[in-house]
């Protein structure tokens, strides 16, 4: 399995969003998911870039696919999502037209008209993603993964959400408790988007202590 790729991005077609990698005088056909389309575009021609990568092929798909991601987040989120049964590698990579952290949040609020505006994701399968995946996507090693993102709103909000897990985290709950609280608080209150207000809601719906 190819695991990364260091080398130079010699060409970026954002109609197609294949991207050609030269390593060492080999170059690779890439595919890069939506989201990250701003970032390979800026590392075009910068020499020693690195960028992790999925590779598949199967009996149904015989020619090697290789997936390119800007960091280990958006991958180990790419591989936990092409797990739900029906949706596969090339489904993925072009559902991904958001930033994972954003996409995981939606996933974790539960909130499947929001995972429904990801292409080829009907309502069906946006249940079948949030019972396959709700509770099992570790929020705290997705931020890194926004380092590709169009402008698409809500970046606020989601810092809000790992400022809030830190606090509570400090204040001794577990990191899993303080992930589950502060999600829960946000899916009662689509509107809240200040931390302090945002604290106080899930220090007031929380009983018992924590422990």
């Amino acid at each position: 399995m190819i695991a990364a790729l260091r080398g130079t991005v010699t060409h970026w077609d954002d109609t197609t969003s294949i991207a050609w990698i030269e390593v060492q005088g080999v170059t690779y056909e890439v595919r890069i998911p939506a989201f990250a389309a701003e970032w390979i575009d800026s590392v075009r021609d910068v020499p020693d870039t690195l960028i992790y990568t999925y590779y598949h092929v199967s009996e149904r798909t015989p020619q090697p696919l290789i997936i390119g991601f800007p960091d280990l987040a958006a991958r180990d989120f790419f591989r936990k999502f092409i797990e739900v049964p029906d949706v596969g590698p090339v489904k993925a990579v072009r559902a991904l037209t958001f930033p994972v952290a954003e996409i995981a949040g939606w996933i974790e609020a539960e909130d499947v008209k929001a995972i429904q505006q990801l292409p080829g994701i009907g309502q069906r399968l946006s249940q079948t993603i949030v019972a396959q995946l709700a509770g099992k996507l570790m929020l705290d090693a997705l931020p890194a993964a926004t380092a590709g993102r169009a402008s698409s709103g809500g970046g606020d909000r989601s810092g809000v959400r790992e400022d809030a897990i830190e606090a509570l985290v400090a204040l001794q709950y577990t990191r899993r408790e303080a992930e589950r609280a502060v999600m829960e608080a946000m899916r009662a209150n689509p509107g809240l988007d200040a931390l302090e207000d945002l604290i106080r809601v899930v220090l007031e719906q929380q009983s018992p202590a924590p422990r």
